[in-house]
């Protein structure tokens, strides 16, 4: 298919064309990924690039290659001959990503922002024998530290230098830029930072911003985007599936309603014997986790299971993010509101059957699905909490889906709008007996 880019998109483009090393500082929604690739596919074609590495949050690899799909078939090929897409996890712990690559892109490169780091410390020594570098991210500095850009900027121009990796664009080391733009406590910390518009200035001309609410291309309802999760429990999972049954945590699926649910529970991370919820492992947590680090703007959640509206709020607490909570238990039923008039309120987790209909809340505009409901009806209503009257960015959808199991079957008949049925249901066990990887 041909590639229909926004305006803003053909702005990214044409930037990354006339800068070897460039920032791309777009808001999650606005579709930095096709630009990118249609770079590398020139850089491919034209005989500049050999090998290209991607890295990025490990939830997001697989859009990145969705992404490579949707080009013509004779340049899919040549995408996915020559591009590598790894995991900020991964790339500093194998040896073999420890190699010369003409291109490398940082997807949420934030995730290098501390500069002590080890996956940062890998990838700006990776970068120094690399012949184009572009960094992508929504949020390059969090919560008002200066000092995350360090980091990223000298991924973008480095050098060697005495003891480490040097900024060519800010000059020399870390704490050269430190004394440069910031006042430090006892700590050797910054407390305050000086010359922050000659600093801005510096950052401008090396990147491109985009916002949503700026972008008047884009349709109000954003595609949804899918962050793939792996499936840990693989062997206990395939086991319920065969036997109805898992021995070893005397756990019984004893019709076909009590089957379906339990393999949904296990692909958020825990299962229900009939008197307990036990813990399984899972990756939905860290994955979410991943996404929230440098999160700074308002967002929904929304769950199926109160188990899992537990862990998350575990999570968040432990973060000290500021969240209120819709499901059930929650006593008062306006809490919602709170989340909508205090700034301070960062993040309301929702049950879809307390939260899908009759509130509003379009103080956020991007929502995330932990796991999926089973009906198409309760998604679009839930949907529609943010994209209301009074919404003024487009709005953004997530999905987090364990990859092999049945929540991607699940959200396949919610494209569809259809409702996820016994018959359904059956149909995905015959099918994943015969290999179902969708």
């Amino acid at each position: 298919m041909a590639i229909k880019l926004y305006e803003h998109q053909k702005m990214m483009l044409a930037l990354l064309r006339l800068n070897d090393s460039f920032a791309i500082f777009a808001e999650q929604g606005t579709g930095k990924t096709l630009p990118v690739l249609i770079r590398l596919g020139e850089l491919i074609e034209e005989g500049w690039a050999n090998n290209c590495l991607v890295v990025c949050p490990k939830a997001v690899i697989g859009s990145w290659y969705r992404d490579m799909e949707k080009f013509y078939p004779g340049v899919i090929d040549k995408l996915q001959k020559h591009i590598t897409v790894t995991s900020y996890d991964l790339v500093w712990r194998r040896k073999e990503f420890r190699r010369h690559w003409d291109v490398i892109v940082l997807d949420e490169s934030h995730k290098i922002k501390n500069h002590s780091a080890k996956r940062s410390q890998c990838l700006l020594e990776m970068a120094l024998d690399s012949d184009y570098r572009y960094i992508l991210t929504g949020t390059p500095i969090s919560n008002g530290m200066l000092e995350d850009i360090w980091s990223q900027y000298t991924f973008l121009e480095p050098y060697k230098g005495a003891r480490s990796v040097y900024s060519r664009i800010f000059g020399g080391s870390y704490y050269q830029f430190l004394n440069a733009y910031a006042l430090l406590n006892k700590y050797h910390r910054p407390y305050r930072y000086i010359h922050v518009d000659a600093l801005q200035d510096i950052i401008n001309e090396h990147s491109f911003r985009v916002k949503k609410a700026d972008c008047l291309d884009l349709p109000s309802k954003l595609p949804d985007e899918i962050y793939d999760i792996d499936l840990l429990e693989k062997k206990a999972y395939k086991e319920l599936h065969e036997e109805s049954a898992l021995e070893d945590l005397d756990v019984l699926g004893s019709n076909p309603l009590s089957r379906m649910t339990k393999l949904r529970q296990m692909c958020s991370g825990w299962m229900n014997d009939g008197h307990e919820d036990i813990p399984m492992k899972c990756e939905k947590l860290a994955a979410l986790a991943d996404f929230l680090d440098g999160w700074e703007k308002k967002l929904v959640i929304f769950c199926e299971f109160r188990r899992s509206i537990d862990n998350v709020v575990g999570l968040l607490q432990k973060e000290k993010i500021n969240h209120v909570v819709l499901d059930g238990r929650t006593k008062d039923k306006t809490i919602w509101k709170k989340f909508q008039e205090d700034p301070t309120v960062q993040i309301i987790v929702c049950q879809y059957q307390s939260a899908n209909a009759g509130i509003d809340l379009y103080a956020a505009d991007t929502m995330l699905f932990y796991e999926p409901t089973l009906s198409s009806n309760v998604l679009e209503q839930a949907k529609d909490r943010i994209h209301r009257i009074g919404q003024k960015s487009p709005c953004s959808y997530i999905h987090f889906l364990t990859k092999g199991t049945i929540e991607k079957a699940i959200y396949r008949a919610l494209t569809r709008y259809a409702d996820f049925s016994d018959k359904l249901f059956r149909e995905y066990m015959l099918e994943w007996q015969k290999g179902f990887k969708e």
